[in-house]
């Protein structure tokens, strides 16, 4: 019993969610030099599994967004084997995405710049995956006001998703 009370102590504790954020922020943005390959897939991975299981503030707030900071930054990733394999876990981890609630905000400042950028990496490393991404993509523009027939954003790349790579 003390140790599920230590348990709801910690996991209630605002200070101890921002540290877990942090430290998560930093061990993204740090991945494309460092070598945490095996570590960034199985991040995903898990991702792509509690997706559908969380609370739509956590998927918000929490999940999507940082699935498209792994997103845009693996363009980054020298190492074509390793970009393929990360590329092919984001798009199974965006097919999860498109199963979840999504405000229009969410749309425009995470899924459509993760989407367009999952969609440049897999026309270099898996150009066969290219349709189910484009696809998803139209799927999500048609999804929110943001897009009209022929009108695209033209700052998909918004302050909130490259936010994630400054120094701090």
């Amino acid at each position: 019993k003390q140790w599920y009370q230590r348990r709801v102590r910690v996991q209630r504790s605002s200070g101890s969610v921002t540290s877990i954020r942090e430290q998560l922020d930093k061990f993204i943005s740090e991945s494309v030099s460092a070598d945490v390959h095996v570590m960034m897939c199985e991040l995903i991975e898990s991702f792509t599994l509690v997706l559908p299981l969380c609370n739509p503030d956590i998927q918000r707030d929490f999940l999507i967004p940082r699935l498209a900071t792994i997103g845009v930054s693996n363009s980054a990733i020298t190492n074509k084997t390793k970009r393929r394999d990360i590329t092919e876990r984001l798009i199974l981890a965006y097919k999860a995405i498109l199963c979840c609630y999504m405000t229009s905000d969410t749309i425009e400042h995470y899924i459509v710049p993760g989407l367009q950028a999952l969609l440049t990496d897999t026309q270099e490393v898996v150009p066969d995956k290219q349709q189910t991404v484009d696809l998803m993509l139209r799927e999500v523009m048609s999804k929110t006001t943001m897009a009209s027939k022929d009108q695209r954003p033209s700052n998909v790349f918004g302050s909130k998703v490259s936010g994630f790579f400054k120094k701090k």
